[in-house]
């Protein structure tokens, strides 16, 4: 509550400003200022207690009276004005589900109006309770916060609207349940691109991958002809395999966006997957040195696509080693977190990949910028993690992964 009474020590010294009271703004200032120095709960607990000597002492019942009633009139229309601007839905029940409140957003979303929704029943109850809200007002009661709940409400006109919702629960003065609000904003039009590009990405990839095939077919056709180390053969399957390659990209793109969230993330030791990989990548890449070094085990939660995210990193050291590749990676922890990184030696990440890996928003995929650095950026902020880029001691790039234990 500590939030709210400061909100009202703050408005009912504003009302003793503009009413004159000059003296009771004089005391509260003392107050203030021989408190200063106190905790933050303290400090408001003292001007409260004076507020409450200062309106029974010098300003007497009814001028008192007159100041409480203008202060929370003042508290009052501001919190109207930030509900009713509000672009998203709010809506407050009682403990039974009633609707309480109803905002101008919630009207756009759901099509009907405050005296239609008015003392209408939101949300059940009842632990088994069907609807789009389900048993939230129960679990609301139990003391929980609901964040980013998706489900489909019906809107006055019979259709579905696809809707993501937060809710937390209200207390009374003597703490008990007294209702909850409800916050939610339509993602019908976000839901209905993600279907068209999952659609149009799997029938890109199908179509990719049988030319690829019929290609590959007339290749091997004519490098029977051609030379064993012919370079233009070479060429067109090392195209035709990066072709492959940025399928399965796209395709590893498409399950992480189907699967993001806390259900698809899952406990990993880094010290054996960084162990596994790295024995992976030293049988296959002849001509780069690879070590490992951390604790033996060393556990955290990420995406369950983190392997893959790992293998890019190797394969993003070893493009950017020098003539003789060194790559190593280490593993430690740091308080609650697991840290992975991956060194190499060679003459540092370029500017655009460093900016995809560190910027907080999304930026244009530039052309020289490989699908893999993305999928590494996207896969360690779904996994709840960040990335860091330094230089390493070799003088190359070091990239480390940070993840929560």
């Amino acid at each position: 509550m500590r939030r709210q009474e400061e909100q009202l020590v703050g408005a009912l010294f504003d009302v003793l400003v503009t009413q004159g009271h000059d003296e009771a703004r004089k005391r509260l200032l003392r107050a203030y200022e021989s408190s200063a120095s106190e905790g933050r709960d303290e400090l408001i607990e003292r001007l409260i207690t004076e507020l409450v000597a200062v309106l029974n002492e010098q300003l007497g019942r009814r001028e008192g009276a007159v100041v409480l009633t203008d202060a929370i009139e003042f508290l009052f229309d501001r919190l109207v004005s930030v509900v009713e601007v509000a672009p998203v839905a709010i809506v407050v029940v009682d403990a039974e589900g009633a609707v309480q409140l109803w905002n101008d957003g919630a009207e756009r979303l759901f099509g009907w109006t405050e005296s239609d929704a008015l003392g209408g029943r939101l949300v059940s109850k009842e632990a088994d309770a069907g609807g789009p809200f389900g048993d939230s007002l129960s679990r609301l009661e139990r003391g929980e916060r609901l964040t980013g709940v998706e489900t489909r409400h019906p809107h006055r006109d019979g259709s579905l609207v696809d809707i993501r919702f937060w809710a937390a629960p209200l207390r009374d003065r003597h703490d008990d349940f007294a209702g909850a609000t409800y916050v939610a904003t339509d993602v019908g039009e976000r839901k209905r691109r993600e279907q068209r590009l999952t659609v149009l990405n799997r029938v890109l990839r199908h179509n990719i991958r049988n030319d690829v095939n019929v290609v590959l077919g007339h290749l091997e056709a004519l490098a029977a002809e051609r030379p064993d180390d012919d370079p233009h053969v070479a060429a067109m399957e090392r195209r035709l395999a990066e072709i492959v390659d940025l399928s399965d990209a796209a395709r590893r793109a498409e399950r992480l966006q189907e699967s993001d969230g806390e259900a698809s993330r899952t406990t990993f030791d880094l010290s054996a997957l960084a162990r596994d990989r790295v024995r992976e990548f030293d049988t296959a890449v002849g001509d780069a040195a690879f070590s490992v070094g951390g604790p033996d085990v060393v556990e955290a939660v990420a995406h369950e696509l983190l392997p893959y995210a790992l293998d890019n990193l190797l394969e993003n050291a070893v493009e950017h080693c020098g003539p003789s590749p060194q790559v190593r990676v280490a593993v430690r922890e740091e308080g609650d977190r697991a840290l992975l990184t991956v060194a190499d030696d060679g003459p540092g990440l370029p500017a655009h990949e460093r900016e995809v890996l560190t910027r907080s928003d999304e930026t244009q995929l530039t052309h020289s910028t490989g699908m893999g650095i993305w999928l590494v950026r996207w896969i360690v902020r779904s996994s709840g993690g960040e990335l860091r880029v330094e230089e390493s001691e070799a003088g190359g790039t070091a990239i480390t992964v940070v993840l929560r234990r």
